[in-house]
């Protein structure tokens, strides 16, 4: 007995404490006047669609309301700020997310009706261009992101919107005429328009799911929300249910409005003859018909436009995870700034690079991560941002440990819901600057290194264009003692007849004249010789137009004597005239076969004459298999553009594992003492480099030929 009376009273304690718990809940609703979704009557009292809805779940859990009425834009105001819990109808777009908290479930699907005043026709949104419409202040039709105001720049039409706190100050518009065309949701126009003097269109905009709206983030708001989508969910799952029948008692009340409407209309008809009525009735049904098609085909067109938007909707969820993604795992620090310069977003680089916590970052402004001397760019940066896509800039910033790094800036600008962010992404440079710098160090080391190279080479080039001329002076030294052993063997005779003559008393004054004349003729010639060498070794300062044929012919003269001594015989070919060079003949050129080439007169011929002196050493060294048949040719050529001058012998030829080396500076196939191996390489260098010409040989078998290759010019030397 005792253990019953003790249980009796435990479950008195805990009925009591229940009771005290189940404390009603106090839900303040914001109420504006969107009939018939929910609406105050002219008594003050809540009504509609919305407010049956919320009676039927407070009198279920228990609630207390408390109604407070507003227009659309203060209503929305309160539930921004907490002052209600909550109101409806809101229609649901991602944007508004950000600020207010939706129930999960959807209550209704609604959009967009354009109605028109009496006499304004429009089929499509391209019609309503220089139109005044009438809409409803922050309507999510109006002001949304797919709304009229949106599609109006789309579609790129002129439009005044005149603003209204209100649905019926919307058709009031039309109906008085102050609008042309005026937007409101379907549920206020299916049971309201009919009191209006106006026409409703074609025209639908933007559909929507519309659901409660709440406050972000308090706790009431998910004890709501806890009770509400459920109730919801059960209630649309059941055809039955006083959520359908509410739905058809504030719906489906305009509809009927508009039947007896239709009726009155009909019974002042009859007072029409029987007749004029079935006539009326068949156009009326044809009317019917065509309306009626019309409508499906304007209903597929908006199922069509609905699964569109879902579409685009879809691919915009798509392409913001793709950013997301693309944020978050970019190797880079990736900040996003408003344009006050403060930070609103960064990713996970970004903390780790600086080393702040998130929370840390988004309370901060670009200018307190950059370092002193660069805090008054941030805000140039900022301004010309406004005026430009993207940009690129440098910037140092400064780590949360006090380390600096030098960064190259990709900035965008990004237009989101109307505002201006710049996204910014960093690239440390830092060790890339620092590699740059040891690249410009190594660089001009380099140049410094190719600049003595390149004078040391000239200094070897001098030594060698030196140790060629030299070789060349040998050469006309040897050359020169051949030409005068026959001139001064010939004035010792004369000298010696001079002394014969003195002791017979021969010499007398005819005699004696004619020995003084012979002996100066020989004299004469050597004199000309010395001149021929001195002219040979002047240095030429300028490029001349010269003869080529003068010019070859000259310095042949200088080796004629020698060759022919050597028993070689030496063959002139110039413009296709052959002629054999014998001991004591002097070369000569056809005075009317000019050809004129532009360069270096005096190294012409030292190349000329190195050609002519190496044919003779390949003759020399390859006696014994051509016996005494030693021949050496040179020749000019000309073309209509070109000019060749060639020197061949029938010596030896040039090995062929020695061709490819033949102008490398130094090389020599001669015994030593005999040759340098600069003879050939300064050649080559006077023709292509220094008289823009070529240098080149061909093997004939036996022999060789060397060719010097000029462009002709047609201008003789002024």
């Amino acid at each position: 007995m005792k253990k019953i009376l003790n249980l009796l009273i435990l479950l008195t304690v805990i009925a009591i404490a229940s009771s005290s718990f189940a404390e009603k809940l106090k839900v303040k609703v914001g109420v504006y006047q969107n009939y018939p979704l929910m609406f105050m009557t002219d008594k003050g009292t809540p009504s509609g669609f919305g407010a049956e809805v919320l009676r039927q779940l407070a009198d279920k859990e228990g609630w207390n309301l408390e109604f407070v009425k507003g227009s659309w834009s203060e209503v929305f105001g309160m539930v921004r700020r907490g002052e209600v819990d909550l109101t409806f109808p809101v229609g649901f777009t991602l944007s508004r997310t950000d600020i207010i908290q939706y129930n999960s479930e959807n209550v209704v699907s609604n959009w967009g009706q354009v109605y028109l005043r009496k006499g304004f026709t429009a089929n499509s949104i391209l019609d309503l261009n220089v139109a005044k419409i009438a809409v409803l202040k922050d309507d999510v039709y109006f002001s949304g992101k797919y709304g009229m105001q949106y599609l109006a720049s789309a579609f790129n039409i002129n439009v005044e919107f005149h603003v209204v706190d209100s649905y019926p100050e919307v058709l009031k518009a039309l109906n008085d005429g102050i609008a042309d065309a005026g937007l409101v949701n379907r549920f206020f126009g299916i049971t309201s328009a009919g009191k209006y003097n106006v026409d409703k269109s074609t025209i639908l905009i933007h559909p929507v799911e519309v659901r409660f709206a709440l406050p972000i983030g308090s706790e009431k708001t998910f004890k709501i929300i806890e009770k509400l989508d459920p109730y919801i969910k059960e209630m649309k799952h059941q055809e039955n249910s006083s959520y359908y029948k509410s739905f058809q008692r504030w719906v489906g009340s305009g509809a009927k409005q508009n039947y007896k409407e239709t009726f009155k209309v009909a019974i002042m008809v009859l007072v029409i003859p029987f007749l004029l009525v079935l006539i009326i009735i068949y156009f009326l049904r044809t009317e019917i018909r065509r309306k009626t098609k019309e409508l499906t085909v304007k209903n597929h067109e908006l199922q069509q436009e609905v699964e569109e938007r879902n579409k685009i909707q879809e691919e915009l969820r798509e392409n913001q995870e793709k950013y997301s993604n693309l944020f978050n795992t970019s190797y880079n620090p990736i900040a996003i700034i408003a344009e006050d310069g403060s930070l609103v977003d960064v990713n996970g680089e970004m903390i780790g690079k600086f080393g702040f916590e998130r929370e840390d970052l988004l309370s901060m402004y670009l200018e307190m991560l950059v370092t002193k001397d660069h805090v008054h760019r941030v805000q140039e940066i900022i301004n010309k941002m406004t005026k430009t896509k993207k940009w690129s800039f440098e910037l140092d910033f400064v780590k949360s440990w006090g380390d600096i790094f030098n960064a190259e800036i990709s900035a965008s600008r990004l237009e989101i819901s109307g505002r201006t962010f710049i996204q910014l992404v960093i690239m440390d440079v830092t060790s890339r600057k620092k590699a740059s710098e040891l690249l410009n160090r190594r660089q001009e080391y380099l140049e410094k290194k190719v600049e003595q190279e390149v004078h040391r080479r000239r200094q070897n080039e001098r030594l060698m264009m030196q140790q060629s001329k030299m070789a060349a002076m040998w050469q006309m030294m040897s050359a020169i003692a051949h030409q005068w052993r026959q001139p001064l063997n010939t004035i010792a005779i004369y000298i010696q007849d001079f002394e014969d003559s003195h002791k017979h008393n021969e010499l007398d004054e005819k005699y004696m004249k004619e020995l003084v004349g012979l002996s100066m003729k020989q004299i004469n010639f050597m004199s000309k010789t010395i001149d021929d060498f001195k002219n040979f070794f002047k240095p030429d300062k300028d490029e001349l137009v010269f003869d080529v044929c003068e010019e070859t012919m000259s310095a042949i003269a200088l080796l004629g004597v020698q060759l022919v001594r050597n028993n070689i015989k030496l063959v002139i070919n110039c413009h296709g005239e052959r002629m054999s060079l014998e001991e004591g003949a002097v070369a000569t050129c056809n005075p009317n076969a000019d050809v004129y080439i532009k360069g270096f007169p005096n190294e012409y011929k030292q190349v000329l004459l190195n050609l002519v002196q190496n044919a003779r050493d390949a003759i020399e060294d390859n006696m014994e298999s051509i016996g005494d048949e030693g021949l050496i040719e040179v020749g000019v050529e000309e073309g209509d553009d070109t000019v060749k001058i060639y020197v061949q012998d029938n010596g030896g030829g040039i090995p062929a594992d020695v061709a490819e080396r033949i102008f490398e500076p130094y090389f020599t196939t001669k015994e030593e003492g005999r040759g340098t191996g600069v003879g050939l390489y300064m050649s080559k260098i006077i023709i292509e480099q220094n008289m823009k010409g070529r240098l080149y040989f061909e093997d004939l078998a036996p022999g060789t030929k060397f060719i010097i290759e000029m462009r002709r010019h047609n201008n003789p030397p002024s």
